[in-house]
């Protein structure tokens, strides 16, 4: 053993007689050095810096970093814990035959060694490869053409390098304490640690149910998108707690209550699928578990990130009105109206694009919480009431841009909502009471989003006040006006190219922004920022979804290979008491089934509480479609119980090759 070349020589050896095992593993770690290695190559990238709105592609991508780095550490010692597992028989063996621990330990420290120079150095050529294309790629969902250069950065090759050597440096730890603690009878019956049947825990299986239940319950009940915000992490943690729990514990208090009804149980297909289970559940439920989170995990975090990308142009047409809207407070230095429309005639001509629709109308306005009639401001009423953006205006100025000739009397108002109806018959704000008139079926300001209706976010509110006095004196209590004068707003859509009309914004933006008391808003200037913002979401959201589906198929692999070296001496034995080979092999089947697709039925569950919880929180981004999310979120489950069918098939060869032979 004084040969320096015999330890990684054996090293080699064993790497390529486990490859059944190794060869997934070394996938895995080789996919996620790349998926790091690309999304830390963009995040980085500093041609993004000359563009303001690509700050916020920085900013997810960022994020996504901490999260794949931290998930590429959990899943590389998952699956190395499965290997060890699986390699205890193989090193007891080594001991027993005269090699000492700190040999072993010599040889698998060369076996790390060169798994790791070979992912990591893989993984950073496909990474250099593949980040190139998903710039590309992410550049053109941006909207921001081929304007940024694509950077190759030597501070990212040796940042991801050495994360990826630590987290083998701590398996390979890892590995050593536990050949170091554990003696050689111990190594050769390690992989079959846990195949005593479990204990029936009903505390836990109950505590599993209520933290379920309790999840569902936050998720189905939740209104506010301000509280399904706060809300929903907590519903997570209790959905993750009960899937565990009802994993692990739950399912063996089923199968035990089904092996205790004897018309059941004594049959010979539930006799052994029953039995097997129990046998081996309380390892097989963890993996299962997992399993299910994953899945749960993929389907929500594209379907939302998707619905968000798709429905951009739908949630700019709802939160503008018009396509530019011009604010101005005389009282406060801003421009008058007169002075207001000859700075935008001056633009328009300058810019080529004409104005259309233009309406011009004071206002005052402010978030607010709606609940049995009462409007408040924001947060008087706690978390779960509605909230909107309330805008009042005065009944002249609502008759002059409707073309109309409405009265009212004091006391009355007129009310629009642009997705949910009010639903009352009066408006109290402050210590005022106004009695609605009528609700109205339109507004010049904006028009009623049919996908808002199953919404339980109220989006834009207008409410016209008989006088101009009655709406100041609102604007001094929630508006924050000081001055003696309402604020005023032009507003108008454009006609012309779309170059045009960001050239436009962009130039009027400019002259605007010196001015006291004056500001813009353009749809053409705010939908860079949302492509910026959601296109990385959503580019991200593919990144990660991507990540958990691979970690999805890697634990479905493992566990195929568990359960085949398991079930393979059994099932001879079933042979040799005489059960026909037909009759194991459909044990098999309805088995293998079974516990396979059950993960992904309890995930589409989660999936489907989760649903409203989800579209709430997605109002508070804007988006209101609900048809729209629907759509997205049931073609993401749909795709991913393909792949999912696809991966079981595929995985499953190597089970039955692994039992072919005893039936």
């Amino acid at each position: 053993m004084r040969d320096l070349s015999f330890y990684p020589r054996l090293a080699l050896t064993n790497l390529k007689n486990n490859r059944q095992t190794y060869y997934p593993y070394l996938l895995t770690c080789i996919l996620c050095v790349m998926t790091f290695y690309t999304v830390l190559s963009i995040s980085v990238n500093s041609s993004f810096e000359s563009l303001p709105s690509a700050a916020w592609v920085q900013m997810v991508m960022i994020q996504g970093v901490f999260i794949i780095s931290i998930f590429s550490a959990i899943l590389i010692f998952y699956t190395n814990g499965f290997l060890i597992r699986r390699r205890k028989r193989e090193l007891g063996l080594y001991n027993i035959l005269g090699m000492e621990k700190r040999h072993v330990g010599r040889m698998m420290l060369f076996e790390t060694l060169f798994t790791a120079l070979f992912a990591i150095a893989s993984g950073l050529l496909l990474g250099i490869v593949f980040s190139r294309v998903m710039f590309l790629i992410l550049l053109r969902m941006l909207h921001l053409g081929s304007s940024i250069a694509f950077q190759l950065s030597p501070a990212v090759l040796i940042v991801t390098a050495v994360l990826f050597a630590v987290i083998f440096l701590f398996t390979l730890l890892s590995n050593l304490r536990q050949v170091r603690l554990a003696n050689p009878v111990e190594l050769l019956h390690g992989g079959q640690v846990g195949e005593r049947e479990p204990r029936t825990s009903w505390p836990t299986a109950i505590a599993g149910v209520l933290c379920l239940g309790g999840g569902y319950a936050i998720a189905v009940t939740v209104k506010s998108p301000a509280a399904a915000i706060l809300l929903f992490f907590l519903a997570v943690m209790l959905v993750i707690a009960g899937t565990y729990a009802l994993f692990t514990a739950g399912s063996i208090a089923l199968l035990k209550t089904l092996r205790k009804n004897k018309k059941f149980y004594y049959r010979p297909k539930p006799f052994i699928a029953v039995s097997g289970l129990i046998y081996r559940m309380k390892q097989n439920a963890k993996g299962l578990a997992s399993i299910c989170i994953l899945s749960t995990m993929v389907i929500l975090t594209i379907a939302t990130t998707l619905s968000l990308y798709a429905g951009q142009e739908g949630m700019l047409d709802r939160e503008f009105g018009r396509e530019v809207t011009v604010s101005a407070r005389p009282s406060e230095g801003g421009l008058t109206e007169e002075e207001v429309d000859a700075l935008v005639d001056e633009t328009l001509a300058e810019a080529g694009v004409t104005a259309i629709h233009r309406n011009t109308y004071r206002y005052t306005t402010f978030m607010a919480q709606k609940q049995d009639g009462l409007l408040s401001p924001q947060q008087d009423l706690g978390p779960a009431a509605p909230v909107l953006s309330l805008t009042v205006l005065p009944l002249e100025d609502y008759n002059r841009m409707a073309g109309q000739n409405r009265t009212l009397a004091p006391g009355q108002a007129l009310v629009f909502t642009d997705g949910t109806p009010y639903g009352s018959g009066t408006v109290t704000l402050g210590q005022d009471t106004w009695y609605v008139a009528e609700e109205l079926d339109s507004f010049p300001l904006a028009e009623r989003t049919k996908a808002a209706l199953f919404s339980s976010y109220t989006g834009e509110c207008y409410i016209v006040l008989p006088t101009a006095e009655e709406v100041l004196t609102l604007s001094h209590l929630y508006g924050g006006n000081a001055g003696d004068q309402l604020r005023r707003a032009c507003t108008f859509d454009l006609e012309g190219d779309d170059a045009a009309k960001t050239s436009f914004s962009g130039s009027l933006q400019e002259k605007l922004l010196p001015l006291p008391g004056t500001s813009m808003n353009s749809v053409h200037l705010v939908r860079e920022y949302w492509y910026s913002l959601y296109g990385g979401f959503f580019f991200l959201g593919v990144f990660l979804g991507a990540l958990f589906m691979m970690a999805t198929a890697l634990i479905i692999y493992y566990k195929q290979l568990s359960e085949g070296f398991e079930d393979r001496g059994r099932f001879l034995i079933l042979q040799q008491v005489g059960m026909s080979q037909k009759e194991v092999r459909s044990t098999i089947r309805s088995q293998i089934l079974m516990v396979f697709f059950l993960p992904l039925a309890v995930a589409l569950l989660h999936t489907a509480f989760a649903f409203p919880v989800m579209r709430t929180i997605l109002t508070a981004f804007g988006l209101s479609d609900l048809v729209l999310f629907f759509l997205c979120t049931a073609g993401t489950a749909l795709v991913f119980s393909l792949l999912y069918f696809a991966t079981y098939s595929l995985t499953a060869r190597t089970y039955y090759k692994l039992v072919g032979h005893t039936i």
